[in-house]
């Protein structure tokens, strides 16, 4: 039990962990805090949507609800804007910022997270040339 839930821990390291250096970690931590800060915005919508719903016209339930969710879109307003506004301003004070907050370079490597967390490929393209010959008949299937 214990080797095995040491071994989840190190491969999950080691899923982020591939010869990185600073800017890389630096890139890598303000993706992650993007992603959260998108799917818990996501996740507070769609709930207090849920509850605005179900409150049966109650004000003391329409409140908090209508609220939450402003604050949820103004999180992700505010987030697409720092992403955006961070390098203009990174470049006004002479900071080097586009080895690791260029927006482009962040949504690359929120998609690197999406993928690696969730195991999908970002190629969904199917090759015919491997397809040696289609059967004349499916009836076998």
């Amino acid at each position: 039990m214990v080797i095995e839930t040491a071994y989840a821990i190190e491969t999950w390291v080691w899923l982020f962990w591939d010869n990185m250096e600073f800017w890389d970690f630096v890139l890598l931590t303000i993706s992650i805090f993007v992603l959260f800060a998108w799917i818990f915005s996501i996740l507070f919508i769609l709930w207090w949507g849920l509850l605005l719903i179900l409150s049966g016209g109650k004000d003391e339930k329409i409140k908090p609800a209508i609220n939450t969710i402003r604050y949820a879109v103004i999180g992700i307003i505010v987030t697409v804007f720092t992403i955006f506004i961070f390098p203009v301003l990174g470049r006004l004070l002479w900071l080097d910022v586009e080895k690791y907050a260029e927006p482009k370079r962040i949504f690359e490597k929120i998609e690197e997270i999406w993928n690696k967390l969730f195991w999908t490929s970002t190629s969904s393209t199917i090759n015919i040339n491997t397809i040696d010959e289609l059967p004349s008949d499916f009836s076998d299937l």
